[in-house]
């Protein structure tokens, strides 16, 4: 066999082995200022300063509800990133009391269809995550829903991978408070859901375009 040919084999195999691993999704949401009246790292920061929140899940890790249309995929914190400006605002690692922090689907119910952060799916409403690096402890709540009545496809995230700005938005709530209550208030402008390209399947593009280069000029 040539060296071309085993080469092509083993590029086969890993493109399989790529393939049958997990889908990593990555979720970014960006948006500005709306108000802001808390203290600490995040003193003074005016309105209009852009806001970024970036998090990664597992499309093979999650949670259905059991009494709602709704998918939760849990949250990988290490990988959670937000800036209001330059100052960050960590999530809490681990959640308090053992809670899971879900990114959350919800379709099948045109009056509420969307997407919200929540340490449960089995809610009325979303109820916020833990963050750190403020005291007393804050939360921070996101949520984003349609208002042209068509639900999303499914519940699975794969099928919601695409970007959502202000176009048929009904209601958004994003923001850093305590029991409900916002210091922080952020205006949306939109939620980008990406599949983040597995390390193998990266480093496999520019060697398949070597061989196929190789292949070309032996024929």
């Amino acid at each position: 066999m040539s060296s071309i040919k085993r080469s092509l084999c083993a590029l086969g195999v890993l493109s399989f082995a790529a393939a049958a691993q997990a889908e990593l999704v990555k979720v970014d949401v960006r948006g500005t200022v709306d108000f802001n009246v808390i203290q600490g790292n995040l003193a003074g920061i005016p309105s209009g300063t852009p806001v970024q929140m970036s998090f990664n899940v597992d499309s093979t890790n999650f949670l259905n509800s059991a009494s709602f249309p709704t998918r939760g995929y849990v949250i990988d914190l290490a990988s959670w990133s937000m800036l209001v400006g330059t100052a960050p605002i960590p999530i809490t690692i681990p959640q308090p009391g053992g809670s899971t922090a879900y990114f959350v689907l919800r379709n099948n119910d045109p009056a509420v269809d969307g997407f919200f952060i929540s340490p449960g799916v089995d809610l009325d409403f979303p109820i916020g995550v833990n963050i750190v690096g403020l005291a007393p402890q804050h939360e921070l709540d996101f949520s984003r829903t349609f208002n042209d009545g068509t639900p999303l496809s499914s519940l699975n995230i794969l099928d919601a991978v695409g970007s959502y700005g202000t176009a048929n938005l009904s209601v958004f709530n994003w923001g850093v408070g305590r029991f409900g209550n916002q210091g922080l208030g952020l205006n949306y402008e939109s939620i980008t859901i990406s599949v983040v390209p597995e390390p193998a399947a990266a480093l496999l593009l520019p060697i398949a375009a070597m061989l196929r280069r190789r292949r070309a000029r032996s024929e």
